[in-house]
């Protein structure tokens, strides 16, 4: 005899089953009606004696409750169960009756995966489904609760959710908001989609990575009726974030070779300018072996779709500069043929008048913008080179003290490298700051003769404080001259990028006197470039000081004194002002 009980003694369990579609259940009320319930409801006992838990059912139970009340006693099959086993029959009772929606298989077919312990073949074995069947509905699950819950409760279709299960969860909800309000349908959705999604054959990083990535459209393609098909990456964030770290991590790579390295990337709009030798738009074969080495000589490397780590050399990022070099060549191209053209009348009419003529023209000199960390240098350098000569010239030194104190420059004297020489001089500790009276004390006890060493330190010491406009006065007066101050050295080169070594030793005739190997040295590690210009077999580097070092040369005016004739000694080093010997040297 079939057992039954009353509504009232039973109570819903926990159900896959999410969504009671509202006309269904008007359907099956009607039924039930008309019929009763004709199939047993599954449940098992409660804690309480004489009730029961639902374990399959709840649609029967709902409706019957909603046409009899609580009173009606309804058809069920008595199972007895704990907890876990009772899920998992649930599961598998609602997956394999009607009306369930695909969402809620999904669901249903985690939850007993995960009870199973990720044996899928036995999962897909309880719920009677393939194993291909099994993996499309634990795909879906990869779509956010709110599509799932769309899902359900039929809102969209099944093609709009195997689509958006391939599209990061932060974007769905936002995309079916798209697709609710204007009612898209799945072809629609699959274009715009296919819009956004990035070619996995276009990436410049390892894609070995994304062989199990969710976001990979072939692993929809396998498992769905709606896919991108394969070779998509369906997380364009992610796609650009791995794609920005290897084109960063190419352009700093570059940063020894160019002084300008920029990344494209399409929201910039950028437009390279080519720098060349030749052509309409070229700056002269001189001009272009001095432009690699001005601080707006460099390259682009693309972060933009189709050229993803592309490198752009041999630009240039200063176009005004540029169209004057451009225009400076073509002038000096017309006056040459201008020249040319008058030197031909000339030359006949020498020939008549027996006179000798010569062909001159002029080209302009070869020019760049020097950047900053070789001015800083530059500077630094030329403040020893005026302390030393201060030191060495002691005429000089005192009429230019003098100047300083008419000028109410006093205060360009630098108190901390005046300081340092005095404890070098004296052979005492650093002698700095404290009261006027303890320092006269100190000063007093110095021995007689150090006090000539010391007057003159005082004026050398505004070698470091002057600006850099007195600073050439001074090497003017002084009659510095590089030669004797200025060594090529390895300090000197590595402050240089690739094109920038490259420019100067066109400059120095290094590139010349390397011949053949200078190519591979300028392939090659920066490192080893900078040593292979600094070993360059017969070559003579005393007196070779490129152009960045020397100072410009003003015309100095003397009223006369025995100062003018102390000649010029800016090669003399002391080692009072000279922290280090060879950053005289450069």
């Amino acid at each position: 005899m079939q057992e039954t009980a009353s509504l009232s003694r039973i109570r819903p369990g926990r159900n896959p089953r999410e969504f009671f579609d509202e006309a269904e259940m008007n359907e099956l009320a009607e039924s039930i009606r008309s019929y009763g319930v004709l199939q047993p409801i599954l449940v098992r006992p409660a804690e309480e004696a004489g009730r029961y838990v639902i374990i399959a059912g709840e649609r029967r139970y709902r409706a019957a409750k909603a046409v009899f009340g609580d009173d009606y006693e309804v058809p069920i099959v008595v199972k007895d169960f704990g907890d876990d086993d009772a899920e998992a029959v649930a599961l598998i009772e609602n997956v394999h009756r009607a009306q369930m929606s695909i969402a809620e298989e999904a669901r249903a077919a985690m939850r007993l995966l995960y009870r199973n312990r990720n044996a899928r073949e036995e999962t897909a074995r309880q719920l009677g489904w393939s194993p291909q069947k099994l993996d499309s509905r634990l795909a879906l699950t990869a779509c956010s609760e709110t599509v799932l819950k769309a899902l359900t409760e039929r809102k969209i279709l099944v093609g709009h959710a195997e689509l958006l299960a391939g599209v990061p969860p932060a974007t769905q909800d936002s995309v079916l908001k798209g697709i609710l309000d204007h009612n898209v349908s799945v072809v629609v959705l699959k274009a715009q989609l296919g819009k956004f999604a990035r070619k996995l054959a276009d990436a410049i990083f390892d894609t070995h990575q994304c062989n199990g990535c969710p976001h990979n459209s072939a692993m929809q393609a396998g498992l769905f009726g709606e896919s991108l098909g394969e070779g998509y990456c369906q997380h364009p964030t992610h796609f650009d974030e791995l794609t920005t770290q290897v084109v960063e991590a190419k352009a700093a790579r570059l940063k020894d070779e160019y002084p300008v390295v920029k990344i494209v990337r399409k929201e910039d709009g950028f437009q390279p300018l080519h720098l060349t030798a030749e052509g309409d738009l070229g700056v002269g074969a001189e001009q272009y072996e001095s432009c690699k080495g001005c601080q707006s000589f460099g390259c682009s490397v693309s972060n933009m779709p189709g050229s993803y780590g592309e490198v752009t050399a041999s630009l240039c990022f200063d176009a005004t500069c540029n169209s004057k070099e451009v225009a400076a060549r073509r002038k000096a191209e017309r006056e040459a043929r201008e020249a040319t053209t008058g030197l031909a009348s000339t030359l006949q009419a020498s020939k008549n008048h027996g006179t000798k003529v010569t062909a001159r023209s002029k080209h302009p000199t070869p020019s760049n913008q020097t950047p900053p960390r070789l001015l800083q240098y530059r500077v630094e350098q030329w403040r020893r080179w005026v302390a030393n000569a201060l030191m060495a010239q002691g005429e000089r030194n005192r009429r230019a003290l003098i100047a300083l104190t008419l000028a109410g420059d006093g205060d360009q004297l630098s108190a901390s490298h005046y300081g340092e020489a005095v404890g070098k001089i004296t052979k005492t500790s650093k002698t700095t700051g404290g009261s006027f009276k303890s320092l006269l004390e100190e000063s007093d006890g110095f021995q007689a003769d150090h006090i000539d060493a010391l007057m003159k330190a005082i004026t050398a010491s505004a070698a470091f404080g002057v600006d850099q406009v007195n600073l050439e006065v001074l090497l003017n007066y002084l009659e510095i001259e590089e030669e004797q101050c200025f060594r090529l050295s390895h300090a000197f080169l590595a402050l240089f990028t690739k094109s920038e070594l490259e420019s100067l030793a066109e400059e120095l005739e290094l590139k010349k006197a390397l011949g053949t190997q200078f190519k591979k040295l300028r392939e090659g590690k920066r490192e080893d470039f900078i040593n292979g210009l600094l070993g360059v077999k017969g070559a003579t580097y005393e007196g070779l000081v490129p152009r960045v070092m020397r100072y410009p040369r003003k015309k100095f005016q003397c009223s006369g004194g025995s100062g003018a004739s102390e000649g010029a000694r800016g090669a003399a080093t002391d080692p009072a002002l000279a922290k280090d010997p060879q950053a005289v040297e450069g």
